[in-house]
């Protein structure tokens, strides 16, 4: 399982235990999918329910990259690869329409609600999480009417009741070593120029 499914997936999962909590159910409320088939046509599985989308991935610039070298084996270092930190931006499409509109409009409150009490992810309120991860951000994006029906547009699908949400930060790192090198000997100051004292008598 890839890591941002996974860690997206145990969002979801919180998410639909906080809303079943208050709203109990043989089936889930919340899940992770698209909103329509490939084909355009509505998305069976997705109706009635609150749909989480992935709808970007970006590379977060504010912070550094400094990788460190690491011990490989006896007299060598290993050079890793320094992490990738990526923000995802996630949709939460409140995909109820008719009768259940309004059903939707509590669904989508109980889910503004869970992430205004949890706006920090860490392995205390999400144990599962990668311990590559120390933490996850979720912070809400307010979308601009045009930016909204851009993005409604793009996933080919109709304007419901719907909240954005950039999810700072998750970094992307191998492991793996690109290169093996020798450490770096201490040198006397003395010892670092070839250059000898004059002897007595000499220029």
């Amino acid at each position: 399982m890839s890591e941002i499914h996974a860690t997206l997936e145990q969002v979801r999962t919180r998410l639909n235990e906080f809303i079943k909590a208050s709203h109990p159910r043989p089936g889930d409320w919340v899940i992770l999918s698209n909103i329509v088939d490939r084909d355009g046509s509505p998305y069976e599985a997705a109706r009635d329910k609150l749909v989480m989308l992935l709808t970007n991935v970006r590379r977060e610039t504010s912070i550094g990259t400094y990788n460190p070298n690491v011990p490989a084996r006896a007299g060598s270092y290993a050079v890793t690869a320094p992490p990738l930190y990526i923000d995802l931006f996630v949709f939460l499409y409140a995909n109820f329409a008719g009768s259940t509109y309004v059903e939707g409009l509590g669904i989508l409150s109980d889910a503004i609600s869970f992430f205004q009490r949890n706006p920090l992810f860490t392995r205390r309120n999400l144990p599962d999480l990668n311990p590559a991860i120390d933490k996850l951000a979720f912070e809400m994006t307010n979308l601009d009417t045009m930016e909204l029906n851009h993005l409604v547009g793009m996933l080919g699908a109709h304007y419901l009741p719907s909240v954005y949400y950039k999810v700072r930060m998750i970094p992307f790192q191998s492991g793996a070593m690109i290169a093996e090198v020798p450490p770096v000997l201490r040198v006397n100051p003395g010892e670092m120029s070839d250059e000898r004292e004059p002897a007595p008598g000499e220029a």
